[in-house]
């Protein structure tokens, strides 16, 4: 059982760096600091909780049942990741260089700003498609085999998917020396295009399954 453990922290700390939410969680270490990044990193632990949740409680039988919903999810979550792409380029303008203090303005951000910057990192996860069929496919044999494993495997994946954002964000604020204005720019713009392919990509699962 505990080389099971082990395999879903490894799990869920090696698949993590595949997630949408790590575009904005770069954007927010980039621009505002380590609180905000990390404060991203954690809605998005709490959005993977949310889909583990439904899945074992209720999300199983329902897509069985009806293929609407991945359906719907494909639009809704390319909508979100591209409205997202959209402020992350438009962030782009405004990032400042070495020059600026950072951590500074990370404490005087108003707590509506790491709201946001919350429920943002929980939007992206909770609403991506492939943390939903990821979860069941992950989930469904583990469970067949181990029915006595209850939730430990599971909140085993969580736990590495936490390590992974917390070690982006300090990863993000100890480079921070590093990014000029123009890097800062150029970690944006990569971000950015990656959240967008990602829409472009659902957009395409949507209209795949449409017609």
């Amino acid at each position: 059982m505990f080389q099971l453990l082990i395999s879903g922290f490894l799990i869920g700390f090696a698949s993590s760096p595949t997630c949408p939410s790590n575009g904005e969680e770069i954007k927010h270490g980039t621009k505002y600091g380590f609180v905000s990044s990390l404060t991203v990193g954690a809605g998005a632990v709490f959005g993977d909780a949310v889909v583990l949740a439904a899945v074992l409680l209720w999300l199983m039988p329902l897509i069985n049942e009806n293929s609407l919903f991945i359906t719907v999810l494909w639009l809704f979550g390319g909508l979100i990741l591209f409205y997202v792409s959209l402020g992350i380029f438009k962030e782009m303008k405004t990032v400042q260089g070495v020059t600026a203090t950072v951590n500074g303005q990370s404490q005087n951000l108003p707590k509506k700003h790491f709201l946001k910057a919350f429920w943002t990192g929980a939007a992206i996860t909770t609403f991506n498609p492939f943390t939903v069929l990821w979860w069941m496919g992950l989930l469904t044999p583990i469970m067949d085999s181990s029915p006595d494993l209850n939730l430990s495997y599971p909140l085993a994946v969580i736990g590495g998917a936490l390590v992974w954002f917390v070690l982006l964000a300090v990863l993000l604020h100890a480079g921070e020396r590093w990014l000029t204005r123009k890097r800062r720019q150029g970690v944006l713009f990569l971000s950015g295009m990656a959240l967008l392919g990602y829409s472009v990509f659902f957009f395409f699962q949507f209209i795949t399954e449409v017609i």
